[in-house]
């Protein structure tokens, strides 16, 4: 990647200059519908709901959502995981309510007759119903977008409603696809089993319906569980051409469904015939991968087979619910499959039971999937960027807008992804519009937010737009900053202040002296660390020469005799080592110069190189001195060159870094696809006061992590400690909504008073509905196998090995 620096016409050096690399995406917006969801008829209003959503292009990306189940616990993960662009309020047309409730609108028209009703009722039919009398779905919609990052600038909202007209939204299906599209008509979605096949392939709302053609409830069963989603769809359009497509086919919208850093697909099957059953299985669907919604009673042992007929062993199918508990899933399940066939191998019963019971919240699933237009995704893209002081990125200039093949820009929307695989962003709603513009970028020129692991921005200009401009006065080209990690983290913790610590300021130093992160987390893990770490006061020197070291009064020097002495595992012979010397001499991580005494005081001190002339003045009494013989430390005719380690530095080694360093790097390399964001230790202050310190923190395309480390094996001596240590943790993955806590340590394990402690927080935090975060140890820090597991919440649990 080309870097330089550009100087400033005065002379003096500006922020650092490179190439960003980028993988542009055109994608469909992303759609959460909310519906109304009266008791008695909240099957109908969620088939209204996606019979909207099945008319605009890309309802395949988007779910629908009940409003009286958007605050369920079981929704709250997937929903985020979703990442949304817009939260819209369903807003059904006149003859959706009339096929919902017979007679509405008879009694909106009352006593009207003549001309005048029949043009009121086709009024009526066609436009949106007034739902205001809804408070409760209203309010949900509002709690919705408090919570998650939408398209919004400021205050202003990009979208706001899902008519069944999809003109009014944009683009609608019909005027993107190729091949005629099929839905269940909406008329025949009337169970919990007929919604759960409706949601796989879509709903037509306008389609007629033929009485001859009424599935029964088998018939729907088979349509969930076969593993061809049109074989029901066929049957219910028996004249339909033999090219048609699901409504909710990735194709019919000429898109195609992505999955990144994900090795394999890990199929879910949610039980349960309530609303957030429902919900629970869209948002499952298209967060973790392949998922069935089984809301009847008795499955068939042959159901998931029929489903996922290839699932066997260790890649177990997990089945989970919204509205059951675990032991009531497991109950049905395993009385599903004790009523299967018997097979027999060698006189032995085999049990290749292919699914697994798990709760919601143990729905963890690597990568993520993203629906993109099928002929404008991973194109690589460059823009010039500035590196600003801290280390955040700010574009030079916007990336020049493209039309997706196939889409209108004076007709349709879309959503326009910019990937950096060495740069990756969290969502977060603090995440938007001002925090992602460029300092001389124009915030209300498009919707822009973080999602996806990059930016993303709806394709047209929200601003101005005079009539009759050209297209390129039309799309939007904002000129955009991807923040650095820390600049994140103080985003996000606001009100609280977030500041580097002195063990933060100390990792910064040595990273602008080896040039990145990466080689100082190198340098922890390698031979190297032990050597450095002999310039350290107090050390035992085994194998160097007496007249090889010194410790003077502020630090240790060597000449590179004992330097090349020092034993080392595994072994660097002299080339290596007088290579490794003179690199870190360049770096400035060693100093190479002079121990020098003075003629008038009896201290030796240590004078770099560049500040060593013939003439010279004592840095203790400032008495001139000249450069002879007297003056150097050993009585050689000629002085020898000695190192001296960079005071930060050897503060860093000091204070055992290398175990957060060692952390890092390990889970840097544990990543999939894009690189990790790092950031050194830093404190989150309250009330201007430090509360809390963090080792490290790590920013993923989908999360962000805090972590702590120790090179012993507990967060403190006693109970008392070990849990005020850990609340701290936990207050501070609050303070910057935090997914994850990692607990590091270069010993074999964690001791058992602190798993004790932490489980018990955990356990207490999330029956009481609070928030707490998934916590992670990593063991065996720096050894040639560490271990990566996660902490179960209950007090009697052992961990689970990731």
């Amino acid at each position: 990647m080309l870097e330089r620096r550009l100087l400033c016409q005065s002379g003096g050096v500006a922020d650092e200059f490179r190439f960003l690399t980028l993988r542009a995406f055109a994608r469909p917006p992303r759609l959460l519908v909310v519906v109304p969801s009266a008791e008695a008829q909240w099957v109908r209003w969620a088939a209204a709901g996606l019979g909207a959503l099945s008319r605009v292009w890309g309802g395949c990306a988007g779910a629908v959502v009940p409003a009286s189940v958007v605050d369920h616990p079981a929704l709250a993960d997937v929903m985020r995981r979703l990442q949304p662009d817009h939260v819209l309020e369903y807003a059904p047309s006149g003859a959706t309510v009339e096929g919902i409730y017979p007679g509405s609108v008879a009694r909106a028209l009352g006593g009207l007759e003549g001309d005048a009703r029949r043009q009121a009722e086709d009024f009526a039919r066609t436009e949106a119903w007034n739902l205001s009398g809804l408070p409760d779905l209203e309010l949900a919609i509002a709690a919705l977008r408090e919570r998650l990052s939408l398209n919004t600038i400021r205050d202003a909202v990009q979208e706001t409603h899902l008519f069944d007209d999809p003109a009014q939204m944009g683009p609608a299906l019909a005027d993107v696809a190729v091949r005629p599209v099929l839905g269940v008509p909406f008329p025949l979605v009337t169970t919990p089993t007929a919604l759960a096949y409706a949601a796989r392939v879509g709903v037509d709302l306008q389609a007629p319906t033929a009485e001859s053609l009424v599935p029964d409830e088998a018939r729907w069963r088979d349509g969930v569980t076969q593993r061809a989603s049109t074989l029901l769809l066929d049957w219910l359009h028996p004249a339909s051409p033999q090219d048609t497509l699901a409504l909710l086919d990735p194709a019919a919208a000429g898109c195609v469904r992505l999955d990144r850093d994900r090795l394999r697909a890990e199929p879910v099957v949610v039980v349960g015939d309530r609303p957030e059953d429902f919900a629970l299985a869209q948002l499952a669907g298209l967060v973790h991968g392949p998922c069935m919604w089984m809301p009847w009673q008795d499955p068939s042992p042959f159901t998931i087979m029929g489903r996922f007929p290839r699932w066997r062993g260790p890649d177990t199918i997990r089945v989970t619910s919204a509205s059951m508990s675990v032991e009531d899933v497991e109950a049905r399940m395993h009385t599903m499959w004790d009523r299967r066939p018997r097979a027999f191998v060698n006189g032995k019963e085999v049990d290749d039971k292919a699914f697994v019971c798990v709760p919601v919240e143990d729905l963890r699933t690597r990568g993520s999937n993203l629906y993109v237009h099928e002929q404008a995704w991973d194109l690589p893209r460059s823009l010039p960027a500035t590196v600003l002081p801290d280390g955040s990125l700010e574009a030079a200039l916007g990336l020049p807008a493209e039309v997706p093949p196939g889409l209108d820009a004076a007709r349709d929307k879309w959503q326009v992804l910019l990937v950096a695989s060495d740069h990756p962003l969290p969502p977060h709603r603090t995440l938007t519009g001002d925090a992602l513009h460029a300092q001389q970028g124009n915030v209300w020129e498009t919707f822009v937010r973080a999602a996806d692991g990059g930016i993303t921005y709806s394709s047209h200009r929200f601003d101005f737009v005079p009539r009759g401009a050209f297209l390129a006065g039309t799309l939007a080209a904002p000129r955009l900053r991807w923040p650095s990690l820390p600049a994140v983290l103080a985003m996000v913790a606001k009100p609280h202040r977030v500041q580097p610590s002195a063990a933060g300021k100390r990792t910064a130093v040595a990273e602008r002296l080896l040039g990145s992160r990466a080689t100082l987390e190198d340098l922890a893990a390698g031979p190297g660390w032990d050597l450095l770490q002999t310039f350290l006061p107090g050390q035992q020197h085994p194998g160097q020469p007496e007249d090889g070291w010194w410790s003077l009064k502020t630090s240790v020097v060597m000449t590179f005799r004992a330097l090349a002495a020092t034993p080392l595992a595994p072994e660097w012979d002299i080339s290596q080592r007088r290579a490794q010397v003179d690199e870190w001499a360049r770096q400035g991580l060693l100093r190479r110069g002079l121990a020098l005494g003075c003629q008038e005081c009896p201290a030796f001190e240590f004078y770099p190189r560049e500040e060593i002339t013939q003439q010279y003045r004592c840095r203790r009494c400032g008495v001139g001195n000249d450069l002879v013989q007297a003056r150097w430390k050993t009585g050689t005719s000629e002085p020898e060159w000695t190192y001296e380690l960079h005071p930060a530095v050897a503060e860093l080694i000091d204070n055992n870094a290398d175990v957060p360093l060692q952390a890092t790097r390990y889970l840097r390399r544990q990543a999939r696809g894009m690189r990790p964001l790092m950031a050194a230790e830093f404190e989150i202050l309250r009330n201007g006061e430090p509360f809390v310190e963090i080792d490290f923190a790590l920013a993923h395309a989908d999360e962000i992590w805090l972590g702590e480390a120790k090179k012993t094996n507990a967060l403190g001596d006693v109970h008392r400690d070990i849990k005020r240590e850990l609340c701290k943790l936990l207050d501070g993955c609050r303070a910057v909504a935090a997914h994850r806590l990692v607990l590091a340590t270069a010993a074999p394990a964690w001791n058992t008073a602190t798993l004790t402690v932490a489980r018990r927080e955990l356990h207490g935090l999330r029956t009481a509905g609070k928030y707490a975060p998934d916590v992670y140890l990593v063991t065996a820090v720096g050894s040639s196998a560490p271990a990566f597991e996660l902490l179960t919440p209950t007090q009697d649990a052992t961990p689970v090995r990731q």
